[in-house]
């Protein structure tokens, strides 16, 4: 077994190689940790992006009618099916308890898999502290979160965590006794340990079988794109009615827009697209990014940052969006898509 020794703690192989694949920071938690995770093992990783356009209603109707953040998306990509098809075994359980867990935990690690399972954000001190820093309001402390155990002592009362709570959001390692987590399970043991999973890579990728759903989803995209009118109205409102600017329905839905455009983008990297449909879709992401920027410095009352010139900027990107959609479904016609791999 290929492990790698840190301190008393003996962690999974690879453990270096999870980096952050979402410098937008626009995923799920989970769905983070298992991009992270699979891209340093897999050079076939970006295809579970390929569904990464996904519909604007939607983003609009998570955001806005149902008050979502970015971070709580069901996101329309890393997708356990997906995952499947690029040669990974996704294992899931609905909910362990503790002792469970205990016993499971030597044997997954063991095997170079991962543990991740949900629990309470306000019960790991470490968590604790990055909220703070970052002004998140004392009524969300509790929220779950997805944590990922890559690596456990040998007496199995310290456990190694990888999680991106650093401030530039990359991940790093955290040694936490397991009498923390057996405290906070005492505490709340409904809501400790549920959703739990691992990953396993058993074979390689079905490159035809994510062509096929790719090619379907395309064939099958029809947005309007009306979202970016939306925002340009809403944001003066919330200005007005909302006090940080994370909690915004037009920065969360720019976020998300520009982080599945920017992870689009990826994929596009990887199939015999026309170079103009890549490049289209970069400066459309690069566009969008641009705009939540500024659209978080207006709700701020950075000087500087006028209502007309979001207008402006959101009104582009909606004939943008438009352009780049034609121009992928029409040279999706002309001929399809294969892949090739890294670098080539």
């Amino acid at each position: 077994m290929a492990v790698q020794q840190r301190s008393a703690v003996t962690a999974i192989a690879g453990v270096d190689a999870i980096v952050n694949r979402d410098r937008v920071n626009h995923l799920n938690c989970r769905k983070a940790q298992v991009l992270a995770f699979v891209a340093g093992r897999s050079p076939w990783w970006e295809l579970l992006l390929h569904g990464a356009l996904g519909s604007t209603f939607d983003v609009y109707r998570h955001c806005y009618r149902r008050k979502g953040y970015r971070w709580d998306y069901p996101a329309p990509y890393v997708r356990d099916e997906d995952l499947a098809a690029l040669g990974w075994f996704c294992g899931r359980q609905a909910r362990a308890d503790l002792d469970e867990v205990r016993a499971a935990l030597p044997q997954y690690l063991a095997n170079d898999q991962p543990v991740l399972f949900m629990a309470p954000r306000a019960d790991f001190p470490y968590w604790v502290d990055f909220m703070r820093r970052h002004g998140t309001i004392e009524a969300e402390y509790r929220e779950l979160h997805s944590f990922m155990v890559c690596g456990l002592s040998a007496d199995g009362e310290t456990v190694l965590i990888v999680d991106n709570t650093t401030d530039n959001h990359e991940y790093t390692s955290f040694l936490i006794p397991m009498a923390d987590l057996a405290a906070g399970y005492a505490r709340e043991p409904e809501r400790w340990f549920t959703d739990c999973q691992t990953l396993l890579r058993v074979g390689e990728p079905d490159l035809a079988e994510l062509a096929l759903r790719y090619h379907a989803a395309v064939s099958g995209y029809a947005d309007r794109f009306e979202i970016y009118e939306l925002i340009a109205d809403s944001l003066p409102v919330e200005r007005a009615a909302i006090a940080e600017t994370y909690r915004t329905p037009s920065v969360n839905s720019l976020a998300l827009l520009a982080g599945s455009r920017t992870m689009f983008c990826r994929f596009l990297r990887r199939t015999s697209h026309a170079p103009e449909v890549p490049a289209r879709y970069e400066r459309l992401a690069a566009a969008i990014g641009a705009a939540q920027e500024r659209a978080g410095r207006y709700h701020a009352g950075a000087a500087g940052v006028s209502l007309d010139e979001l207008r402006r900027r959101l009104r582009a990107l909606r004939a943008q969006e438009e352009q780049a959609a034609r121009a992928l479904r029409d040279d999706l016609r002309r001929a399809p898509v294969t892949f090739h791999a890294a670098g080539g």
